[in-house]
């Protein structure tokens, strides 16, 4: 798998929420760190995921300006 890509978004999500559910709830201190944690990539998540719809919008306008029929998929949406 390509290091910048949409799975690897997927598998560090999957990740971070196997994390969250292995913290001891009875440890406040753990918990509340892997929630912010949680948080950090919950954003980064969001930047990402704005960022790939722009990419895909911007190959999708390029393609119809250019007569084509079918629009090549960015290299970060490839799984």
């Amino acid at each position: 798998m390509a290091s910048n890509t949409m799975g690897r978004l997927t598998d560090a999500l999957f990740a971070q929420l196997e994390r969250l559910e292995q913290v001891d709830a009875s440890d406040r201190d753990a918990l509340r760190a892997e929630i912010d944690r949680s948080r950090a990539v919950q954003g980064i998540a969001k930047e990402l995921n704005e960022s790939a719809k722009t990419i895909l919008d911007t190959a999708r306008y390029r393609a119809e300006w250019a007569g084509a029929r079918k629009a090549a998929m960015p290299k970060m949406l490839e799984e």
